[in-house]
């Protein structure tokens, strides 16, 4: 192991140093991944009664920039500091927020571009009191792939293979991102979910051609008559896997991957579970295509039924001139000037029998997720099928994965920074809870 990764790993500990203004050992408990599920908080004991700490947060997520946040607390009579038990006397944010000095973290880009004193994937903890360094202890943002492997060598273009060492088979979690095509959130979440026991299969499905160096060739270049059926094939090929077990095979699924999600649990019976983060309850046109309007999806060959936008064409001219675009109307006014198409267009999901998981923001700035979300919790309760939904009216459209992640970059008019982080820690918790019970 490199010397420079091998002190990390030994901080990412609980740490016992002498402190320098206290007699007693001051003790720094940090937790040791921020991309578990129910990350523990920051704890310090030892330190001088009532003294005024200060925590710092360093993380170094890429090698363009850092994100750090700074928060200040009273000390108790016991000398402790507690993040799930204390709010702040001044700082990034304010209230118990267990993990807020992780995500109120703000961005601060390194001049020179280049990684300085912290490894790309760590996050730094220090305590200070009375501007004094007193402990730090080093933090994983990403879970340790030590215990995981990693492919590209599928016959799925762009898919991500990741599985955990151990020689043994394990539960499927099928990964289908958003509008972007798949491929990014493939390399980023396909990992998360085999650090937790899962094998899972990053999948992209739409190639949007945004970076000629990340060509997919054999998947669409307009989002048009996705098919759907193509997780048929995916099967079977986790079928003839000695790492997978095909018989229990969950979906996660966000914004156009959450409706692709919903379409298939509602014509597969396999399907154990699926988290759909900001989901649809309608398949909607697909854009992109030479010819006349069509669905996002296909199943069988054919496109579904579909609900049309309304100026959706006009919004891509804006984004083509750099100026924001308004893709929340376009479906708001699509469902309202065709109402007849949405009984034929709606995702029949009262047929799926196994877990659902939704996660919805009132303030979501590209569909209307909490609305149709409600929408789907009717219809499936109508059926008298359960369902999971974990919704927050400021939240936006940014929800799917760790509540640790900064919510600075991810903030949009109207949301609101806590209700974003408390709606992915939520959510992010919330998944395993329902892979788990599923699968």
């Amino acid at each position: 192991m490199p010397a420079h990764l091998s002190r990390f790993i030994l901080f990412a500990l609980p740490i016992l140093l002498p402190a320098a203004v206290h007699a007693a050992p001051v003790r720094l408990t940090v937790p040791p991944d921020l991309s578990a599920p129910r990350p523990a908080p920051i704890r310090v004991t030892g330190l001088p009664p009532s003294a005024t700490v200060t925590l710092t947060t360093v993380q170094q997520r890429d090698r363009d920039g850092r994100f750090e946040a700074a928060v200040t607390f009273r000390a108790t009579k016991a000398g402790t500091v507690d993040t799930a038990r204390q709010a702040p006397i001044t700082g990034s944010y304010s209230g118990v927020e267990p993990l807020g000095a992780f995500w109120s973290a703000m961005e601060v880009k390194n001049p020179s571009g280049a990684v300085q004193d912290i490894a790309i994937g760590y996050a730094r903890v220090t305590v200070r009191v009375n501007g004094r360094e007193i402990a730090t202890g080093t933090v994983r943002i990403r879970p340790d792939t030590a215990g995981i492997r990693l492919s590209t060598a599928t016959p799925f273009p762009g898919a991500v293979w990741a599985v955990p060492t151990d020689h043994r088979r394990h539960p499927v979690v099928i990964v289908l991102g958003g509008s972007e095509g798949g491929s990014s959130t493939a390399r980023a979440m396909a990992p998360l979910f085999a650090a937790r026991g899962y094998a899972a299969l990053g999948l992209p499905y739409y190639d949007p051609g945004y970076d000629p160096s990340d060509r997919m060739e054999g998947l669409p270049h307009s989002f048009t008559a996705i098919p759907v059926d193509r997780l048929s094939a995916v099967r079977e090929w986790l079928k003839a896997r000695p790492d997978a077990d095909a018989s229990r095979i969950g979906l996660w699924g966000a914004s156009k991957g959450a409706e692709f999600a919903l379409i298939a649990a509602s014509r597969y019976s396999w399907i154990k579970a699926v988290v759909a983060v900001v989901p649809s309850d309608l398949v909607w046109e697909g854009w992109g295509g030479s010819g006349p309007a069509t669905a996002s999806f296909a199943f069988d060959g054919r496109p579904l039924a579909f609900e049309p936008y309304a100026g959706m064409d006009a919004e891509l001219a804006k984004a083509a001139r750099g100026e924001p675009m308004d893709l929340r109307r376009v479906h708001v006014e699509g469902r309202a000037a065709h109402p007849d198409r949405v009984d034929a267009a709606r995702i029949q999901i009262e047929r799926f029998h196994g877990k659902l998981l939704l996660i919805a923001g009132g303030r979501d700035q590209v569909w209307p997720s909490a609305e149709m979300a409600t929408n789907i919790v009717a219809v499936r309760k109508r059926a008298r099928e359960k369902t999971r939904i974990v919704a927050a009216s400021f939240a936006n459209h940014f929800l799917g994965g760790p509540g640790t992640t900064p919510v600075a970059p991810l903030a949009t008019p109207g949301s609101d920074a806590v209700a974003i982080a408390h709606a992915r820690a939520d959510g992010w918790a919330a998944t395993f809870d329902t892979f788990g019970a599923a699968l």
